[in-house]
């Protein structure tokens, strides 16, 4: 709880242009700061000394958590406790919190005497400051640059520190406050799933844990020689998404195309127990594809792919097209994974938007790369949860930042919304701007655990999770935070079998940001 003196210093940029006008009347000098300030630091506390000294009061302006453009991770610290941080030092008179991306339109409201930058300032060619300088001289102020010679980072102090000043839960505590996530909200919306419809297209994929003993080399040439002991088989790719959806409630159907082998046979009897519905468009030579994963003391050693990547004919695909018109009217949305496998080809993609339209129902949309499978092909998703590396793929470009992609992305798909899943590193959601040129809102939801065993499939569930509550009427970070409490679970434990209801609920009632409502 800030101090009432410090209360006192925070005002707003309306309430300073104001206070700039009686001190001005009194023949009062004012200095202006702005930035991001967010670790004050050493170098912070000399460099706004020195601003204090050159008049008779000093105002800060900080930059909002919105336009912070240091990252997706940053600030660390949230907006209102790095306006309370500045307005308890003795050397501040006045603090306010910027809203803009830069602070030119603050200078235009406050009109401060003088405009302090960092001494760095004179050897950067930065057309912002340019611009900054410009306005103050516009109206007879002048810039001087100065730091204090005491030189430190907070985005290093950040990355230094960060796990011991547990940065990344102040973030999950402050998300939820942000958007009002409570346990009773969240129980709440997957109460309504049980309402909901959802059709899942994907390929048939089995994923098979071969657990070994002995991981030594083998005596005829330099190779691994292991002994199976057990195994365990579990349903992948649409399959997964299509399971957890019942599993929460939903009644879901999983239309795939492959040949009628024992792979599907398999998949359809471990979903029909699940209550999902599999519908399978034959495809002879196209057989279901096994991931075998071969395990020494619980570490994954080596993977072994059977199946044939091939596309699905154009008659299937017709068939396929054809199918999905006719049903699609009967559900509530269609989720589409693509594994680059071959069932998605032009045809079908191209068409997934008009058969969403035309059904007056929303299809939303990931894939899982190896190289081929591009979320670019999907377009007007209502949203899409491509991982980073997968976003980058598409957009061919490994050096821009989120915000540059997730902006890219948007012009190329004319998708309503952009889900980033970064594993370990949590989540980052982009919504579309309503007018051109308008930046980016984004929200990031750091990732709930880190106690990771096996991430297979918590991309689908989280997917899962985001579209369900996004059906049942709740906002993005509500499906945010269901998705990424379903990658949590999942990844704690070795294969993919959906979190029941029970597991979720105590994983709900365990976390700290949500307790005490």
């Amino acid at each position: 709880m800030r101090s009432p003196e410090a209360d006192s210093k925070i005002l707003s940029i309306s309430e300073l242009a104001a206070e700039r006008t009686r001190l001005r009347g009194e023949g009062k000098t004012l200095v202006q700061c702005h930035g991001c300030f967010d670790i004050v630091h050493p170098g912070h506390i000399r460099y706004l000394r020195f601003a204090r000294s050159l008049g008779d009061r000093l105002v800060v302006t900080v930059s909002g958590d919105d336009v912070v453009m240091k990252g997706y991770e940053r600030p660390y610290i949230p907006e209102d406790l790095r306006l309370d941080n500045l307005a308890e030092l003795a050397c501040v008179d006045y603090v306010a919190l910027s809203e803009d991306e830069w602070a030119g339109p603050a200078l235009e409201s406050i009109q401060p005497d003088i405009y302090v930058k960092g001494r760095e300032y004179e050897s950067k060619n930065d057309p912002r400051f340019a611009k900054e300088k410009a306005i103050v001289e516009s109206y007879g102020g002048r810039v001087v640059l100065g730091s204090g010679d005491v030189v430190f980072s907070s985005s290093e102090i950040g990355r230094r520190k960060r796990n011991t000043l547990d940065m990344e839960q102040q973030k999950i505590q402050r998300f939820c406050r942000q958007h009002g996530i409570s346990a009773a909200r969240l129980k709440n919306a997957i109460s309504r799933f049980s309402d909901l419809k959802v059709l899942v297209l994907g390929d048939a994929i089995i994923d098979h844990y071969v657990h070994c003993e002995g991981a030594r080399g083998a005596s005829e040439s330099p190779i691994v020689s292991v002994k199976p002991v057990s195994e365990e088989w579990f349903v992948g790719g649409g399959g997964v998404i299509a399971r957890q959806a019942a599993i929460l409630g939903a009644k879901a159907t999983l239309v795939t195309c492959c040949a009628e082998d024992e792979g599907l046979e398999r998949i359809k009897t471990t979903l029909n127990a699940s209550g999902v519905e599999v519908q399978n468009l034959p495809a002879p030579g196209r057989p279901s594809y096994a991931k075998t994963r071969f395990i020494v003391g619980g570490q994954k050693v080596f993977k072994v792919d059977r199946g044939s990547p091939s596309p699905i004919p154009i008659e299937t695909t017709d068939e396929l097209i054809s199918m999905l018109r006719d049903r699609l009217e009967e559900y509530d949305a269609l989720i589409v994974t693509d594994f680059g496998y071959g069932l998605f080809g032009p045809t079908l993609a191209n068409a997934l938007p008009e058969l969403s339209a035309a059904a007056g129902k929303p299809y939303f949309a990931d894939v899982s790369t190896n190289g081929q499978a591009n979320i670019l092909k999907f377009r007007k998703p209502e949203f899409s949860t491509p991982t980073e590396d997968e976003l980058r793929f598409a957009m061919a470009d490994a050096e821009s930042g989120l915000s540059n992609l997730a902006s890219r992305y948007f012009d190329a798909s004319d998708a309503r919304g952009l889900i980033i899943t970064m594993g370990r590193r949590g989540s980052l959601c982009f919504h579309r701007p309503k007018k051109k040129a308008t930046r980016l809102r984004t929200d990031y939801l750091p990732a709930l655990e880190v106690n990771e065993v096996d991430a297979v499939g918590a991309g689908d569930v989280f997917l899962t999770g985001a579209t369900l509550a996004q059906l049942a009427g709740e906002p993005l970070p509500v499906g945010m935070y269901i998705g990424g409490s379903l990658a949590s679970i999942s990844a704690s434990h070795l294969g993919n079998e959906g979190t029941p209801l029970p597991d979720l609920y105590d994983f709900f009632e365990q976390r700290v940001e949500l307790a005490g409502e």
